[in-house]
């Protein structure tokens, strides 16, 4: 579920406050996805379909019902999250960190950096968002999916972390300060604040709107590379985002993680 939330976060980042709907493709892992957003007032739709007939996950937002729907076609269930399990997914994985934290205080700083890179995505294990700054290149503007575009460097609290082509606000057609609203407005109360918080500031603050962005670990290797296809602020049908009337719904309360922390040896 944190994965598919993380998703959400760094797909919900070209949707402004009007109609707009957003179609990218990610490759990670071997593995190419095709992702479609879709946002309408407190509406947004999330697709991420695998490329070869693989899996799909559909996820719904409605921020005024304070609820979030996970979709799950094949088994025709919608997994319904709601303002409370929210809060106690937080206090779960807050009570997690506490345990990673105490886990890896153990760890010698190289080993522990490592494992906070690669199996916590960047987070600290007190929940400590990472700090990301931005170098351009000398480089010509270029141009992505028909988007005018400039070259940056990324770096990850002062190490190499990627580049990306970032268009300006206004070729997104939209602000930062509209982006986070956006943000804020699109996930549950409880997530606004902490990591996810950090992460809407993060991208608020970048110089623009990445077209393209490449992600590489501490090695150097491409862990995945993003590409924006297409955004359209064409008016949004309001059947995209009715939930399946013929789909059992059941509570995410039942699906809440459980168990200790995984152990770092």
């Amino acid at each position: 579920m944190h994965r598919l939330l993380t998703a959400l976060v760094l797909c919900l980042s070209t949707a402004a406050l009007a109609d707009l709907t957003m179609v990218s493709e990610t490759i990670a892992m071997g593995k190419t996805r095709n992702v479609t957003l879709s946002a309408k007032g407190g509406k947004a739709y999330f697709e991420m379909k695998e490329g070869d007939g693989g899996p799909t996950i559909t996820m719904l937002r409605d921020a005024d019902a304070k609820k979030m729907f996970l979709i799950d076609h094949p088994k025709k269930v919608v997994m319904v999250m709601t303002e409370e399990d929210s809060k106690a997914l937080e206090a779960k994985q807050a009570e997690f960190r506490a345990q990673m934290k105490a886990q890896l205080e153990k760890l010698p700083p190289e080993k522990r950096a490592r494992f906070e890179a690669t199996m916590l995505g960047g987070v600290t294990a007190d929940g400590k968002a990472p700090v990301f700054t931005y170098e351009k290149k000398k480089t010509p503007a270029r141009k992505v999916s028909g988007f005018t575009c400039q070259d940056y460097t990324i770096n990850r609290d002062g190490k190499p972390h990627g580049e990306g082509c970032f268009m300006t606000w206004k070729e997104a057609g939209f602000s930062a300060d509209e982006f986070k609203a956006i943000m804020v407005r699109a996930m549950p109360n409880s997530m606004n604040a902490g990591p996810m918080g950090a992460a809407f500031d993060a991208a608020a603050n970048a110089p623009g709107f990445p077209a393209y962005r490449k992600v590489i670990d501490d090695a150097g290797n491409v862990t995945s590379e993003t590409t924006v296809k297409s955004i359209s602020k064409t008016a949004v049908a309001a059947s995209n985002f009715e939930l399946p009337k013929d789909y059992e719904q059941k509570s995410m309360a039942g699906a809440m993680p459980r168990g200790p922390a995984p152990t770092t040896k």
